[in-house]
């Protein structure tokens, strides 16, 4: 299993709000603005630590039959600017099926843009 999240290409496009919870019983809503099989960032106004691990439940469009997926992440970088803090998180105990299907919906995602530019020209 790769640990390194650049190994994975990231979708830079993807926007989602998005529910975050510490121990699955509260959650709270968050902006999630990047996402690759290995990981995600988000913003937020909670505080949360390096290290600290959370529970993220994410809707990602065309993800094979079901859109919904529960993951889980390690807090690994924090950036803190005009009140809002953004997250990078390292995704823990996923599986192949679930990294595999991500990563599709990114290179679907990604095509789809290139295309949408090429006709701009």
């Amino acid at each position: 299993m790769i640990d390194d999240k650049r190994f994975y290409k990231r979708d830079a496009y993807f926007c989602s709000d998005t529910k975050v919870s510490l121990d699955g019983n509260i959650w709270h809503d968050v902006l999630v603005f990047d996402i690759s099989a290995g990981g995600l960032g988000f913003q937020s106004n909670i505080i949360f630590d390096v290290g600290e691990t959370l529970w993220f439940d994410l809707t990602i469009p065309e993800f094979l039959s079901n859109n919904e997926v529960r993951l889980r992440g390690e807090i690994n970088r924090v950036e803190h600017e005009e009140g809002k803090f953004f997250y990078g998180v390292a995704f823990v105990d996923v599986s192949d099926d679930v990294r595999i299907g991500i990563d599709e919906n990114i290179n679907l995602r990604n095509r789809i843009q290139r295309r949408k530019e090429s006709f701009k020209d």
